[in-house]
């Protein structure tokens, strides 16, 4: 990228390469998103992955289509985000695809097409007395509470 052209102020260059290679692929609809998300929630994204090179997706598992080879996902710690508000201000923004990994402490956020991932089953919400007519209902409500730990896992079916 020509110097001086660099237009997402919240993040650099060596954020966004690739890990394993340190080779730079520029998204611009994915970095304005990013830039938008960071500007929504008023406070700093980890980045943990963004571009990876094909070599380095193979390297570390990537899927083969993965968003990554693209430079249109990207890998947030939640280390300083409520993971409610986080996936919120993401779907404002305009990101599609979501993927959830509280074992390891992040949310994946993509171009789409509009998915869920991360966990191995679909999940319901728990059905003690019923849900009421203002619970939310969807998979990734009760996934992103699962994350966050407001339901436990062995409530959720």
């Amino acid at each position: 990228m020509p110097e001086g052209t660099w237009r997402w102020p919240n993040f650099s260059p060596a954020e966004i390469a690739c890990r394993g290679t340190g080779k730079l692929l520029v998204n611009e609809p994915a970095l304005d998103k990013l830039q938008a998300l960071r500007d929504r929630l008023g406070k700093p994204l980890i980045v943990r992955s963004a571009y990876r090179s094909p070599e380095h997706n193979r390297a570390v598992g990537g899927a083969t289509r993965s968003k990554h080879l693209d430079g249109a996902a990207f890998d947030i710690a939640m280390e300083n985000h409520d993971p409610v508000a986080f996936e919120a201000a993401a779907r404002e923004v305009g990101f599609l695809g979501f993927g959830f990994y509280p074992r390891s402490g992040f949310i994946h956020v993509d171009l789409g097409p509009a998915r869920l991932r991360g966990w191995s089953q679909p999940c319901s919400p728990p059905t003690r007395s019923g849900p009421s007519p203002d619970a939310p209902s969807s998979s990734l409500t009760i996934a992103i509470m699962r994350f966050s730990g407001a339901v436990p896992a062995s409530e959720v079916r």
